[in-house]
């Protein structure tokens, strides 16, 4: 048997196995996340809170939101120093991002579903100021995302289980 046979007939075993175990894509057309495309987002006005805004559409496709259904965003950042060098300078930190929601329905008002995630990332200072502003972004916006990948599977298990709608 060739290899490219071999490698077909293997990939081809492992979608049926994957197909049969209940295996729901989390993104994507047919996935546990259907029905949060239609959601609207509403962050805060920081920086961070656009971030979040930003990763929260993309990870629930709801770019063209409009149903009736609101998630509202309410987040708390902090950066706390965790090793001091030989020089008693501060050169690595921790980004906490804390972030409560909430899914609203528009029309009466109901909480549908609520929760809270954090996200923590870390990054280090430079003694060049451009680098470690640019660290301390880039670590905030990698916990911004990851707190919107928290909320959204969250969702998604709701979803899935019928809490949502």
């Amino acid at each position: 048997m060739s290899v490219r046979r071999f490698s077909t007939l293997l990939i081809a075993g492992l979608s049926l196995g994957l197909a049969s175990c209940g295996f729901t894509p989390m993104y994507g057309n047919g996935s546990a996340a259907r029905g949060l495309e239609n959601v609207q987002v509403e962050t805060g006005e920081e920086r961070v809170d656009f971030m979040l805004q930003e990763a929260l559409l993309d990870a629930m496709g709801s770019r063209r939101a409009g149903d009736g259904r609101t998630l509202r965003t309410e987040t708390e950042l902090r950066a706390t120093q965790l090793g001091i060098g030989a020089d008693a300078i501060a050169r690595r930190f921790a980004i906490r991002l804390s972030v409560d929601y909430q899914l609203v329905d528009d029309r009466s008002g109901d909480v549908l579903f609520s929760g809270s995630v954090t996200a923590e990332t870390s990054y280090n200072a430079s003694s060049a100021a451009y680098a470690s502003q640019t660290a301390q972004l880039d670590a905030e916006e990698r916990a911004a995302q990851d707190a919107a990948d928290r909320i959204t599977m969250q969702l998604a298990r709701a979803a899935r289980n019928g809490e949502l709608w």
